[in-house]
């Protein structure tokens, strides 16, 4: 008896000292985080964190497809001088969204956007930006639903004429991590019908893109922006214009802006699709659109 009492003692000793352990080594963990998020604070105005590019509302809404990805652009945003207000869907919510406020801890010009007073942060606002867009965000968009905050505030940013810029990926059919997710499998009908929204959404003028290039488009359509109220820009008045490759299926409004960024003009393929944003912008900014 006494040797299993011994037992107990020395089982509820060990299991004291680990718990011990285990909180200090949390405590150690978070005056570590607490300590980086300080020298990030200090650092990175350095680098150009600096927020003088103006506001950008950034909507994360509930896929999950390219989260970290998503969370490195949003870094890049800032580091590229802008400031960002966050926003997350109900799904995001409960998803991931203290996943991204601690990726994110310690970047400066990174605030909540104050759901009571969305509509003064749109006016303010020089865009939004949607680096996950879910199936379910999509389906609404495409027919003209806004009965939650993420959704007002992308619809009503296109009734504005605000620059709308969206990483397609997590509805997009043709993405790989939809694969990896199993979500590949449905009939014909469903892929289409994603492929359908998707094009819908982009003649609203949501100007959609890859999540690799989202920091790079939303500046390039931010600068478009800002050309378009001085009344024009020279950027396409190079003496000598590039023909960009363009292998991709289809050519997004994105597409054109970048290239008209770069003064160049788009080489396609013969069977390439064109949303009706896309051209219009073509003609707007003259870039030509040489298909094969």
């Amino acid at each position: 008896m006494r040797a299993m009492m011994d037992r107990k003692f020395r089982t509820h000793a060990v299991s004291g000292t680990l718990k011990s352990t285990l909180v200090e080594l949390a405590m150690k963990e978070e005056q570590i985080q607490q300590i980086v998020a300080e020298v990030l604070k200090r650092l990175l105005p350095r680098l150009g964190a600096n927020g003088t590019r103006g506001t950008v509302i950034v909507v994360f809404t509930g896929a999950t497809v390219g989260l970290n990805k998503a969370i490195q652009q949003v870094r890049s945003l800032i580091l590229s001088g802008f400031r960002i207000q966050l926003v997350f869907s109900q799904a995001a919510e409960k998803l991931y969204s203290h996943v991204v406020v601690n990726q994110l801890a310690g970047f400066p010009h990174l605030v909540p956007l104050n759901a009571s007073k969305w509509l003064p942060a749109l006016k303010e606002a020089r865009g939004v930006v949607v680096p996950l867009l879910s199936v379910n965000t999509l389906s609404k968009l495409s027919l003209l639903i806004a009965d939650n905050l993420d959704t007002n505030l992308i619809l009503h940013g296109l009734f504005m004429g605000k620059p709308v810029i969206v990483a397609q990926n997590g509805a997009d059919p043709a993405e790989l991590g939809r694969a990896e997710l199993g979500f590949h499998k449905g009939p014909p009908t469903l892929t289409r019908a994603l492929r359908e929204r998707l094009q819908v959404i982009a003649g609203y003028g949501c100007l959609l893109t890859d999540i690799d290039r989202l920091s790079v488009d939303v500046s390039a359509a931010l600068v478009e922006e800002k050309d378009s109220q001085r009344g024009g820009s020279d950027l396409s008045a190079a003496p000598q214009r590039l023909a960009l490759n363009h292998a991709a299926k289809i050519v997004t409004a994105t597409d054109v802006l970048q290239a008209y960024r770069l003064g160049a003009d788009l080489r396609l393929p013969s069977k390439v699709v064109i949303t009706p944003m896309a051209r219009d912008l073509a003609v707007k900014h003259g870039v030509c659109l040489l298909r094969e």
